[in-house]
């Protein structure tokens, strides 16, 4: 069930310093392990990203969409597969374990407990503060400091929020409302000039959960998706190079594999629903996974799928143990409660594998 090699293999990092190594060009060294682009990436004077939230490779090649015409492979996720990991990663052109954000929900043992590291709330988002995320430098930081002209484009209820600041160069960061305003926005002749845009688009995501993979109301966000990025494609006259990839994909799942957990306040159990993290005594997990279709893997087998914390800062937000629950089956720890279809997290190829799909209008 372990991919042992998972680290070693082509994954959402190399994708994404293979494409900043080409916005840099030679103003910054990065190195890269993979070619997994076309070489006219390198011929384009702006390149756009975008990364559609929820888009696996395994549920767009089970669809009709025009979109697989340009897919050109798939590649793994983070791991594990989740939204604000997988944008850190990005930022920071680091596996999870070195920039230190590691799940959805994390757990820092030292100081502040529980923390929601998608909403951070007023209390925990100090821990942002720490030293060891502060001395991190961001692809945006690097792109300012060599005056690279660059814009991060978010849906406007996500600029300025904790993940959000600490992310990206505010100054950098474009909101917009809905597909009409990311248009005019990219549209505007100062944006034209740019030489890297990244876009950050969550509704296909948004959808899988509220109405499954597959949905009508999916299959619906799927078109209106390939319809914008055809026109963001040829929205300049300027050689354009447009990358789409996604954070992860999705799996929908039966009222029947649902698991609730009953477990005492000796046992912490947070992450991500499919990939659960747990802090407390071996015994005490156990017994409350015993009912649960999946396997338990202590920090040495999990150190192959997230690495190994080196210091004391991430011991800190390192989990005891992880349960990897088995494929269509889901738990929920006592925080969350909320009913959706579709989820994410774990380690099926459905939710790892991400697709490359490259568009240029020359």
């Amino acid at each position: 069930m372990i991919n042992k090699k998972f680290l070693q293999e082509p994954n959402l990092i190399d994708l994404s310093k293979e494409i900043f190594k080409a916005v840099v060009r030679d103003k910054v060294e990065i190195d890269t392990r993979f070619e997994l682009l076309s070489q006219n990436l390198y011929e384009a004077d702006t390149i756009n990203f975008i990364l559609a939230d929820g888009l696996g490779y395994k549920n767009l090649s089970n669809t009709d969409s025009s979109l697989n015409k340009n897919v050109t492979q798939s590649i793994n996720t983070t791991f594990p597969s989740s939204t604000n990991v997988a944008l850190s990663s990005i930022s920071f052109m680091k596996n999870p374990i070195e920039h230190g954000l590691i799940g959805y929900y994390m757990y820092d043992k030292s100081k502040y407990g529980l923390i929601n590291a998608l909403n951070w709330n007023e209390d925990n988002k100090n821990l942002l503060l720490n030293n060891y995320y502060q001395k991190q430098s961001s692809i945006w930081k690097i792109f300012k400091d060599n005056k690279i002209y660059a814009s991060n484009f978010q849906p406007r209820n996500l600029v300025g929020s904790p993940l959000s600041n600490f992310l990206y160069e505010q100054s950098n960061t474009i909101p917009y409302d809905d597909a009409q305003s990311l248009l005019e926005s990219l549209s505007d002749s100062s944006v034209l000039e740019n030489r890297f845009n990244f876009i950050y688009y969550p509704l296909i995501d948004v959808t899988a959960h509220i109405f499954g993979v597959n949905s009508d109301e999916w299959k619906i966000e799927i078109t209106k998706f390939e319809k914008l990025v055809n026109e963001i494609s040829n929205i300049s006259n300027k050689k354009t190079k447009t990358i789409i990839s996604a954070d992860h994909g999705l799996v929908n799942i039966d009222e029947e594999f649902r698991h609730h957990l009953n477990y005492g306040d000796d046992l912490h159990i947070y992450g991500d629903q499919r990939s659960v993290y747990i802090n407390g005594p071996k015994e005490n997990v156990l017994e409350t996974f015993s009912e649960i279709p999946g396997v338990l893997l202590e920090q040495q087998e999990l150190s192959y799928l997230l690495g190994d914390p080196v210091n004391e800062f991430l011991q800190s937000i390192y989990p005891d143990f992880c349960f990897l629950v088995e494929d269509k089956n889901i738990i929920y720890p006592k925080h969350l409660s909320a009913q959706l279809k579709g989820y994410h997290g774990g380690i099926s190829k459905e939710e790892l594998k991400i697709p490359i799909i490259e568009f240029s209008n020359f």
